[in-house]
């Protein structure tokens, strides 16, 4: 039985030892025999001192008492209590006497003495009789006669302490030499043992080495003569008889090994060569049951090798007539009577998951050495990519010969080789006429060179695509083609010849030349649109500013006619008058802006600088600091970032919004927010406000010059969004406005063109 074995019938602990070493198990024995023998004599010396010492321990307190009831006759008969006193004190020597005391003849207590630190005292008379003995203690009752007259009684009560120490230092000596005799057997044991292990071990040793090496050579030295001798030479005469038969079934082994790594060699060479042929291979045994289906097999029937060997070849391989769609003979009939066969008709086979796969099919039958059939083998071919060649070659000669372009094929040396019909088209010459001929009979007068050095590009497997020059026709007149030259290489990757295409391009250079001819048209009018728009520019500027004093001239002398005239004007005058200036006065305005918008433009990017959006906003809301004060508006504005652009372009813009913001606003006090964030796009700015809000059909209008939503009851020129506008499509930004009617308008702009110029984000 192995080491690891658990003997039948036995768990846990008990299965543990019979698993043990035998030297272990006689080590246990002996140990366990010594020390079970010792601690029985132990427990019985404890047993007999136990006993011996209630009995001596019983006498003992009987005499006692006994002389102490004698003592306590005077006492009680006298009635002296301090006699019966100092007579019960001479108890203390006896140090476990826990107390003894003098009851009279009616019960009551006469005298007593308690040792001290015991645990109570006497309690009351007991009954007359053996000691009273308990866990702790030991309690006697003994009456006090004088003469046959009873005195009173007395009671001892003693602490059986004594005993329990006793017990333990008699314990601890039987555990003293329990433990001796153990470390003294030990020892011995194992010298002693030896005499009964040594043989045992060098016999298990001897089988062990056997079991793992196999040499049947080895043999177990015998060391005695007695039944363990007897059982190492029946084990050496048991190797003898295995060594020979193992030397018998080693020759019969290697024979046979020898004809299986022959079979092995030709199996794995047959399987090898079958494995790498690019055709399917099956093979079946006498009764059509499949032996073996190569890697090609198994992907063409669209099942593993698994599901294939063993199974009848009818099951697997079913064909179909390509003409008839009919079901052909499942196995080729003439393996029937040992005779080959090869397909001929066209044949689709049904693979596992339905498809159909034309293939060419061979089959022949398997014969032993005395010609005798024993099967047959299937060779299968996916004609599918042949078939698909063949007909990628009939549809690409059938779009060779309906394309309009030339197609021209030569070879190394620049001989065509093919010529389509759009080559006959374009050139005027005849298939028969060019075949052979040089590609470059196709060039100009002195153009044959060209056409070498384009050949000799190609050949160096250079492609080269749409190149633009002119071929001469039959009739010799020129055709601009677009003329693309590709090497033509055959299934090995050699060059065989070059590929030419040629196209007509003569309507492209036509409508290029007329695109060339009206682009030429669309920029002169362009250069004169941007000459008309700069005069209009300049008049606009010219007329806007040379305006301004003229009707500053009408202000002053109607103000001048005012004050000279005083209370003597009448009627309507005052009115007239009043009006008068109020005309010109935002007739300055509508200049002055006008002049703006226009001046928006007239600077050139040269004229960028360095633009801090946190100190235009203080400009702006200097100069709005009247109508900031009067309407009690609250701005609150972010930190902006720090732009490269002109600050007269940034400081109406955002003068106009927030301007508006003040002057559209509703019961409230006004509350502007002013901000801007970073995107991907660029920056994009917003300007909001609690004011009446803008209907929703009019958020495009209110960007075009001189559109106002509300009339002449708030003052204004119409043209201050369309000033922002300006600014912000100037630098290629988009502006807009999101509002709800009697809740505030957002207006929204973005300036992508400054993004990249963005230097940092001001202070704030």
């Amino acid at each position: 039985m192995s080491s690891g074995a658990t003997s039948p019938g036995r768990t846990g602990a008990a299965a543990r030892l019979w698993n043990l070493p035998i030297a272990r198990k006689l080590l246990f024995i002996l140990l366990a025999t010594t020390a079970a023998a010792l601690l029985l004599a132990g427990v019985g010396v404890l047993a007999a001192d136990a006993l011996f010492f209630r009995g001596n321990l019983e006498r003992d307190l009987t005499a006692l008492a006994g002389i102490v009831a004698d003592n306590s006759t005077a006492p009680l008969a006298f009635d002296d209590p301090t006699a019966a006193e100092q007579m019960l004190r001479a108890l203390r020597a006896r140090t476990n006497l826990v107390a003894a005391c003098l009851f009279g003849q009616d019960g009551a207590l006469f005298a007593a003495y308690v040792r001290e630190g015991g645990r109570e005292a006497c309690g009351v008379p007991g009954t007359l009789g053996p000691p009273q003995w308990t866990a702790f203690d030991v309690t006697l009752t003994r009456e006090v006669r004088l003469e046959n007259r009873l005195l009173g009684s007395l009671v001892m009560r003693y602490d059986l302490a004594e005993a329990g120490e006793r017990e333990r230092v008699f314990g601890a000596a039987v555990a003293a030499v329990l433990l001796i005799s153990i470390l003294i057997a030990v020892p011995l044991s194992a010298r002693l043992r030896e005499l009964i292990t040594a043989p045992i071990t060098q016999l298990a040793g001897t089988a062990r080495a056997v079991s793992e090496t196999r040499n049947y050579a080895l043999r177990a030295p015998r060391v005695a003569g007695d039944e363990l001798g007897v059982l190492v030479q029946t084990f050496n005469e048991m190797l003898d008889g295995i060594q020979s038969r193992d030397r018998e079934l080693t020759k019969a082994l290697a024979e046979r090994e020898k004809a299986l790594e022959d079979a092995r060699s030709a199996r794995d060479w047959l399987r090898t060569t079958l494995a790498s042929i690019g055709d399917a291979v099956l093979s079946t045994d006498a009764e059509g049951r499949i032996t073996f289906a190569n890697g090609v097999a198994q992907g063409l029937l669209g099942r593993e090798e698994g599901n294939l060997v063993g199974r009848r070849l009818d099951e697997v391989y079913q064909v179909l007539d390509e003409r008839t769609q009919e079901p052909l003979r499942d196995a080729p009939a003439a393996l029937q009577d040992g005779r080959g066969s090869r397909g001929e008709e066209s044949k689709l086979l049904i693979t596992a998951d339905g498809s159909r796969i034309p293939i060419d099919d061979n089959a022949a039958p398997i014969r032993d050495e005395a010609g005798a059939s024993h099967g047959m083998v299937l060779v299968l071919r996916d004609v599918t990519a042949r078939r698909r060649a063949e007909e990628t070659s009939r549809l690409l000669a059938s779009i060779v010969e309906s394309s309009g372009d030339a197609i021209v094929s030569t070879d190394l040396e620049g001989r065509i080789t093919s010529w389509n019909r759009g080559a006959e088209h374009i050139f005027g010459h005849r298939e028969e006429e060019m075949m052979g001929a040089p590609l470059g009979r196709l060039a100009p007068r002195d153009g044959a060179e060209e056409i070498d050095r384009l050949l000799g590009r190609v050949r160096g497997g250079e492609r080269i695509d749409q190149l633009q020059l002119k071929l001469c026709t039959s009739e010799d007149r020129l055709v601009p083609v677009s003329l693309t030259l590709s090497p033509i290489v055959d299934a090995r990757g050699r060059m065989t010849g070059t590929s030419v295409i040629a196209r007509d391009v003569t309507e492209q250079v036509a409508a290029a030349q007329r695109l060339s001819d009206v682009n030429e048209d669309l920029r002169q009018s362009n250069l004169q649109l941007a000459r008309s728009n700069e005069d209009l520019e300049r008049f606009a500027f010219i007329a806007s500013h040379d305006l301004q004093e003229p009707l500053r001239m009408i202000t002053v002398y109607s103000q001048l006619l005012v004050r000279s005239l005083g209370g003597r004007m009448s009627g309507d005058t005052p009115l007239h008058v009043k009006t008068i200036i109020e005309g010109t006065t935002r007739m300055r305005e509508l200049l002055s802006d006008l002049l703006a918008y226009t001046e928006i433009n007239s600077q050139t990017e040269s004229t960028h600088h360095t633009v801090d959006l946190n100190t235009v906003l203080e400009k702006v809301q200097s100069n709005l600091k009247v109508a900031i004060e009067e309407s009690g508006a609250q701005i609150a504005i972010e930190r902006l970032p720090v732009l490269q652009g002109t600050e007269g372009h940034f400081v109406p813009l955002f003068q106009n919004l927030i301007s508006n913001a003040i002057k559209y606003r509703g019961e409230r006090r006004p509350e502007i927010h002013v901000g801007g964030e970073e995107t991907p796009e660029g920056w994009r700015f917003h300007v909001k406000d609690n004011g009446i809000g803008i209907e929703p059909q009019y958020h495009d209008r209110i960007f075009m010059a001189f559109k106002r939503l509300h009339g002449k009851a708030t003052p204004g020129t119409g043209i201050g969004l369309a000033i922002c506008k300006r600014v912000v499509e100037r630098y290629g930004g988009k502006i807009g406005v999101a509002s709800v009617p009697g809740e505030g308008s957002e207006f929204f702009f973005t300036l992508p063109a400054v993004a990249a110029r963005v230097t940092q984000r001001g202070p704030r």
